[in-house]
């Protein structure tokens, strides 16, 4: 009883750090919702409801495989261009005879080989983030382009296994959004529980004394870089399964609204601060925000501005969760988020140095 009951306050301390340390995300998103409630009820009906879901889907996959990146004090611009050529390969090889489900396997490991490309540049090669991945999705990009000659890829997409990642749905549950949650439980998990989650936390405080508590700088590295690779080719499939084409100018913008997501969430891009839940509360704020602006009849124009305001806001708002970081009066961790909440090197230590 007693162990249960220290488990409860466990998770309602938490909760209420993460509600400080978020608050004004928290407040705009209440203040929000109670605007749509009183001026556009249309917004909560059942099918707009899951359309949002579905929307929040592709964007939230990617994020959360940004996270894992971001929290290391990296960045991964070449998400994009991976989505674009994960779904242009799957079409070609289903256009080629390929088997529904090898076609799948491929396009996922194409995105896993640009995430471990993408590693080891950095990792390996000490190539900064912002450049490494800039110089990848630039060539993956005139890859796609090339090996299509710069059209579409059209494909049957009928099968039920296209229609569950992209147009389809189980029991009115869109697809896309089952993969969301699925992913987005197994981040929350790994970053939560797992000594690779802690490492990353710690990588992202401090590479160097992350070195000198024994954590496996490199190969951490490599392996966030891949996992951000295989997501954003998971939602390549997804996104190519529900238009059924392969697209190579596909995910254009996906790099900088997945990067806003995670920033939303709470992620610093310092790195070392944030987690998977605040990412995936990130992604839904912004489906919700481009299916407002869709209802009241904004030009795609017009959304493109806001989300650029979008954008900087959340910029300003990582800067602040920065300086909290650097306050030594500051919250130490946020577990309703992901953060650990004991000391990143105490942690890394107890972890590196257990039998």
């Amino acid at each position: 009883m007693i162990e249960t009951d220290s488990k409860g306050a466990g998770f309602s301390d938490a909760l209420v750090r993460s509600i400080r340390s978020n608050w004004i995300v928290i407040a705009l998103a209440v203040v929000f919702i109670v605007v749509l409630v009183v001026t556009l009820p249309a917004f909560f009906q059942s099918n707009n409801l899951l359309n949002v879901g579905r929307q929040s889907a592709i964007v939230g996959v990617i994020a959360i495989g940004m996270t894992f990146v971001i929290l290391t004090g990296g960045i991964d611009l070449s998400v994009g261009s991976i989505l674009a050529l994960s779904g242009v390969t799957m079409a070609m090889l289903v256009n080629a005879g390929w088997m529904i489900g090898s076609a799948v396997a491929a396009a996922l490991t194409a995105g896993l080989v640009v995430g471990v490309v993408n590693g080891i540049g950095v990792a390996v090669l000490k190539i900064q983030p912002f450049i490494m991945t800039l110089a990848t999705m630039v060539a993956i990009t005139g890859l796609s382009l090339r090996v299509t000659d710069g059209g579409p890829q059209q494909f049957n997409n009928s099968d039920f296994t296209f229609q569950l990642m992209g147009s389809g749905g189980v029991f009115g549950i869109p697809g896309p959004l089952i993969i969301f949650v699925a992913v987005a439980i197994t981040g929350i998990f790994v970053l939560r529980n797992l000594t690779f989650g802690r490492f990353l936390y710690a990588i992202g405080g401090s590479i160097e004394a992350a070195c000198l508590s024994g954590v496996r700088t490199t190969r951490t590295l490599v392996v966030a870089y891949s996992i951000s690779g295989l997501t954003a080719a998971l939602a390549g499939v997804m996104t190519a399964s529900r238009i059924g084409t392969g697209d190579p100018t596909a995910g254009s913008l996906a790099n900088l609204d997945a990067i806003t997501a995670v920033v939303i969430g709470g992620t610093s891009l310092m790195g070392g601060v944030g987690g998977a839940g605040g990412t995936v509360f990130g992604a839904v704020l912004l489906a919700v925000l481009s299916n407002v602006m869709n209802l009241v009849g904004i030009s795609p124009f017009d959304q493109q501005i806001v989300k650029g305001a979008v954008i900087v806001a959340a910029v300003l708002l990582a800067v602040k969760a920065t300086r909290r970081k650097l306050n030594p009066r500051a919250v130490s961790g946020n577990r309703f988020l992901g953060t650990p909440t004991r000391d990143t090197a105490e942690t890394v230590g107890a972890v590196t140095n257990s039998p």
